[in-house]
């Protein structure tokens, strides 16, 4: 709006974001009991559940999925998503995996190869997205067709493999008793969290969530933002792919299957909106390991694997009803709110 020729801006709606905080830290912390609790009493049936082995792999199953869910829990926080980290993992892995058969230099070029490929893919999508105004459900399942196919098509289904031990060592090594690739995790979840909990940036990508027209008077540069979270999303897949591929010392291009949908699981299950505004790198680190451990948990309580997947889709109802629920409350209130609000303001004026 103006006023005698100046532009006033519109303020963000900080109580709306006040809110999504105190939510998050809510959420985080029925999950922190809920993920104990479920420990407990998983170890009490069967103890070989808590062994420190046992323990290991969970960490080390979820590692590569944590570093893909950071770029998630940013875009849904943003009020976007990304379904195309399954192809991006896949092409990345692919690619490093044919630089390093195939031109002979040095395996460091693979692997920048492999990252660059993850983060051109995540930039396309953004500036598809943003710029062009493509419709982002559309714009990222066809980028994940294409690019899974662009990986089955450049290796005809044959998966690379002998790669040099530099490389190899990038999944493989271990340093205090995990995997390497489960202290990348540990590094880049931090990083996330922090970025998106004390940064300016981090509020603004909650701001443009929570209100985009609002963020963009207050000055937020959305399409900047926008085009800044998807690439991080390719080149975090980028990374993962590439990883998973000096893991298994092979590049197969049917590595990935369900990626995405699992660290969006994880995030709302975290506490992130699919509408945007909220999102939590801590509570969908939560999320994670609850349906990592779901899965864990069905081989030592006498459940077929095969039921995994519909358990995992029966929490993310579970957790889906009760946020509905939950924002209802929260809006049923600050309604009333406002509504006392208007009236203490309207017994002031008379």
């Amino acid at each position: 709006m103006t006023n005698a020729g100046h532009t006033v801006a519109i303020p963000l709606p900080r109580v709306l974001l006040g809110v999504g905080i105190s939510f998050l830290r809510r959420r985080t912390a029925a999950l922190v009991l809920f993920n104990a609790a479920f420990i407990v009493a998983v170890g009490a049936y069967n103890p070989n559940f808590v062994a420190p082995d046992n323990l290991r792999v969970i960490a080390e199953n979820m590692a590569l999925e944590a570093i893909v869910m950071v770029g998630a829990v940013f875009l849904l926080a943003a009020g976007r998503f990304d379904l195309s980290v399954d192809g991006s993992a896949t092409l990345s892995g692919v690619a490093a995996g044919l630089i390093l058969t195939n031109t002979g230099l040095p395996w460091i070029v693979g692997l920048v190869g492999g990252f660059v490929v993850g983060l051109a893919i995540g930039l396309g999508n953004g500036i598809l997205i943003e710029v062009v105004g493509m419709d982002p459900l559309m714009t990222t399942l066809g980028a994940w067709w294409l690019t899974v196919g662009i990986a089955l098509g450049s290796t005809q289904g044959y998966a690379p493999s002998g790669f040099p031990d530099g490389f190899s060592a990038l999944g493989q090594a271990r340093t205090g008793g995990m995997l390497v690739f489960v202290w990348y995790a540990v590094a880049g979840v931090a990083l996330g969290a922090a970025l998106l909990a004390f940064t300016r940036f981090g509020w603004q990508v909650y701001a443009t969530g929570g209100d985009r027209e609002a963020s963009r008077l207050n000055g937020v540069k959305i399409v900047r933002i926008g085009i800044v979270l998807y690439a991080a999303s390719g080149l975090l897949a980028g990374v993962a792919g590439t990883i998973f591929a000096a893991r298994l010392g092979t590049a197969t291009s049917q590595a990935f299957d369900g990626l995405a949908l699992n660290v969006i699981a994880a995030a709302v299950i975290g506490g992130a909106a699919l509408g945007g505004g909220r999102g939590s790198v801590l509570g969908a680190l939560l999320g994670l390991l609850l349906l990592n451990m779901l899965g864990n948990a069905a081989i030592y309580v006498g459940v077929s694997p095969y039921w995994q997947k519909a358990i995992s889709g029966t929490v993310l109802l579970i957790a889906v009803a009760a946020d509905i629920a939950g924002r209802r409350r929260r809006t049923h209130r600050m309604t009333q709110r406002l509504r006392v609000a208007g009236e203490t303001e309207e017994v002031r004026t008379t």
